[in-house]
């Protein structure tokens, strides 16, 4: 028995810090007029994920905040962007490292999960500069201490309350036995523990858990047909993400697809495969086929993938473009922080309700609290 180690999910960013001056980088996706030259511009600090798993995360995060933002082309705004590598100290370091770099920035803005952006968050602080971190929601984060500093914003894709939402449905449109199946880079994060603690509110049970196996990928699934027809589950909940969901989906078909019963659950990322039946997702983001027409001609438009990170950057941009009532105001921190405090999120996920189910939908979040699963030993193998 092992504990796994909390992780950092898809967490991102080296001090390369490149500039997309006024809206060049935006007008290159969007054609627009060119915001005023008489204006001087916001300067912000942008930050793009790394990572090992999802190869196009960062640039779909930076095209889609570009793109939010150049549909308000007469507020000028300067990106200064940095990659953030894919572990929380690296990703710190290379973001204060290129705030140290840009002495007249107004604010920053971008992916930080929760490790990042307390730290970024503290650097900030004595230069009075607000933060908007955007991430997947895959951990919980740890609650202020009274001083303590925070990100202005936290916008992010809520998987935590998405895999209860998912609880929820799960329980209610499969039945109360599952079994789990989780990819091993998901395997310590607390959306997964949000999941079964949600379940178990219900009373529903999670018989068995199954975590991918690192290695040759012949092996990567090893145990978990085993595992199905020992327990013969109401519902297999399977929470991959990136190629291995793809490699997932196979195997479904091949193993247990058309031997089973049992249903098959998962975040939206499940519908972007081809799995040969029905699934259930709750999730916070719409797919492709339930997107906005307007939103999703403008992706069409770029040739922007519909991903959750690019929608993620999108409705980031398009919201603090929003907030600017007053293209004409100087820039400066003090009024950024306050717009963005009072920024409306708006954007291409806002038809989308908190879940979306492609069997039944589930209009109501659970009341059920979300809880660290952190040192509880969960997923052990």
């Amino acid at each position: 028995m092992t504990m796994i180690p909390r992780r950092h999910f898809l967490a991102s960013t080296s001090v390369a810090v490149s500039t997309t001056g006024g809206w060049s980088a935006a007008q290159a996706l969007v054609p627009s007029t060119l915001a005023p030259q008489t204006a001087k511009a916001w300067q912000l600090l942008a930050v793009a994920p790394q990572s090992h798993k999802v190869a196009t995360l960062g640039s779909d995060y930076r095209r889609g905040l570009e793109l939010g933002l150049a549909q308000r082309p007469e507020i000028a705004v300067q990106l200064h962007w940095v990659e953030a590598p894919p572990t929380p100290n690296r990703a710190a370091r290379s973001i204060t490292a290129a705030m140290d770099q840009l002495p007249q920035l107004h604010g920053v803005v971008g992916w930080m999960p929760p490790a990042v952006e307390a730290r970024v968050a503290a650097h900030a602080q004595p230069r009075g500069l607000p933060l908007w971190a955007s991430d997947t929601g895959a951990d919980l984060p740890a609650d202020a201490k009274p001083g303590q500093p925070q990100a202005v914003v936290r916008h992010s894709l809520d998987l935590c309350g998405s895999a209860a939402q998912l609880a929820q449905a799960v329980y209610q449109q499969l039945g109360p036995r599952a079994v789990l199946a989780v990819g091993h880079m998901e395997g310590g994060y607390d959306f997964v523990y949000s999941f079964e603690h949600a379940y178990r509110a219900w009373g529903g049970r999670v018989l068995a858990r199954h975590v991918g196996r690192q290695g040759p990928q012949s092996e990567e699934f090893d145990g978990l047909r085993t595992a199905l027809f020992s327990h013969r589950p109401d519902a297999v909940v399977a929470l991959y993400s990136g190629p291995q969901l793809a490699r997932f989906a196979r195997w479904w078909q091949a193993h247990a697809q058309s031997q089973g019963a049992w249903g098959l659950a998962g975040l939206p990322w499940l519908e972007d495969v081809h799995t040969g039946g029905n699934t259930i997702t709750a999730g916070t983001w719409p797919s492709a086929a339930q997107a906005e027409p307007v939103w999703k001609q403008r992706f069409e438009r770029v040739g922007l993938p519909w991903t959750a990170a690019a929608l993620l950057g999108a409705e980031a941009g398009y919201s603090i473009a929003a907030a600017f009532d007053n293209p004409a105001q100087q820039p400066f921190a003090a009024a950024l922080r306050q717009r963005w405090q009072l920024a409306v999120r708006q954007g291409p996920r806002e038809s989308s309700s908190r879940d979306i189910a492609s069997t039944t939908n589930v209009h109501n979040r659970p009341m059920t609290p979300l809880v660290s699963g952190w040192l509880n030993g969960y997923l052990q193998t």
